[in-house]
């Protein structure tokens, strides 16, 4: 009786119901959550939160209690106990955890900013420049378009960390973190986008509003198979999401993740070299910086907030600094070369004839003659390390093992 006088918005009699429910002996986690609801119908949102609560008690895999609890705590400005529910939720049912997300209200708002300020400077970077990674075309499909953008000798180059000539750091992510009031993340009739073009993103790095949709268009005429991650403290990744991209199309991917990840990153599994990484952000005051590691972002809210610089191969830096209105602060930061952190992988400049056989052989593997498209080189050859004929190890290996054994000598 209690649950069809809810039905009907008859919540007052409802609670009447449940209560003689209750007297009579009759008790359970949907009880507790069906009652909690009619509470918050009528505004008593204590006494819900405490039923769903119980409900969650007796039943900790009751997903829609977790829902509607924060539902309730968004209501009455609990923000963060409501976000808390979207974590609890995520791993679980990551489709009601989405719907509870986009029902929590922001805790940042637009409106218009009067008298702000400008936040401007540069990051470089000291030190001898990180080496790029090198991909080999062979270990990847499509090998003949893919190639069109190379060296010229089978492998792609990813260069990490762009330098300018006075070490100005370019593709670090700039972010004023804090903000609670001002403009609006992006044009609401546009949609963030990255475009991949001869297998190649047109973008580095960017910065990203969790919730918020990206599209991802192909302008290749191969297929690709976007993948998407994300990026917590202490190194953990989660694998989020995988979808096939036919050639010459596009798709929405949701940017959502879970409120503890720091980053996002799409990649195509077919084409590893394809890469964007991606800072999640609270507010749309972050920038990228240029070619000579320089940036501005203006019209900032007057106030002290911290800044974040981040790239993703090396620890971030933060400091703070007193925006004021009409006039312009200035911040310089500083990384250091011997800071970064990347995985010994995807070093086969110095694979010879070992990676080298599509390369090599002016036949296909049944014999007949092998026909390809004109290269067309789009990347500088990068040198290999000295150690690369003995298998490719970078420097810092010995660098960082100065007592490791020194490598054969195979002549």
């Amino acid at each position: 009786l209690g649950v069809a006088l809810g039905i009907v918005n008859n919540h007052k009699e409802a609670l009447l119901a449940f209560e003689e429910a209750l007297k009579l002996g009759y008790d359970s986690a949907l009880f507790r959550h069906n009652r909690g609801l009619s509470f918050a119908k009528l505004k008593l949102y204590n006494e819900a939160i405490e039923d769903l609560k119980t409900a969650l008690k007796m039943d900790p895999f009751l997903a829609v209690a977790e829902y509607d609890l924060g539902v309730i705590y968004g209501n009455v400005n609990r923000t963060k106990e409501a976000i808390k529910k979207v974590g609890t939720l995520y791993y679980t049912n990551n489709k009601i955890a989405k719907k509870l997300f986009e029902q929590i209200p922001s805790e940042y708002t637009i409106g218009s900013v009067d008298n702000g300020g400008t936040l401007s400077g540069q990051v470089v970077m000291k030190g001898e420049q990180p080496r790029p990674r090198a991909f080999h075309l062979v270990h990847t499909p499509n090998v003949e378009y893919c190639s069109r953008i190379s060296d010229g000798q089978g492998h792609r180059i990813v260069n990490d960390f762009a330098l300018s000539d006075k070490g100005g750091l370019k593709d670090a992510v700039i972010s004023i973190v804090g903000i609670k009031k001002g403009k609006q993340f992006i044009d609401s009739q546009k949609i963030q986008s990255i475009k991949i073009d001869r297998c190649n993103t047109d973008q580095y790095v960017i910065g990203i509003d969790n919730g918020k949709n990206i599209m991802i268009e192909n302008l290749d005429p191969v297929e690709h198979e976007i993948s998407t991650y994300e990026f917590y403290d202490y190194r953990r990744v989660y694998y989020s999401s995988n979808a096939q991209l036919l050639a010459k199309t596009s798709q929405v991917r949701s940017a959502f993740v879970h409120p503890d990840a720091k980053e996002y990153f799409v990649t195509c599994s077919l084409h590893p070299f394809i890469q964007t990484r991606a800072l999640i952000v609270d507010n749309p005051y972050y920038v990228i910086t240029d070619s000579d590691g320089s940036f501005t972002i203006p019209n900032v809210p007057p106030g002290t907030y911290d800044v974040v610089a981040w790239h993703p191969y090396i620890p971030s830096k933060k400091c703070t600094i007193t925006i004021e209105s009409n006039r312009e602060a200035r911040i310089n930061f500083e990384f250091d070369s011997e800071d970064e952190q990347r995985k010994l992988y995807s070093d086969d400049l110095g694979g010879g004839y070992r990676f080298q056989p599509w390369y090599d052989s002016k036949a296909t593997f049944y014999g007949t003659t092998r026909v390809d498209d004109k290269v067309e080189v789009l990347q500088k050859p990068v040198e290999p390390s000295p150690l690369s004929r003995y298998g490719g190890f970078p420097e810092n290996i010995i660098k960082r093992n100065p007592g490791a054994a020194t490598p054969p000598n195979t002549n």
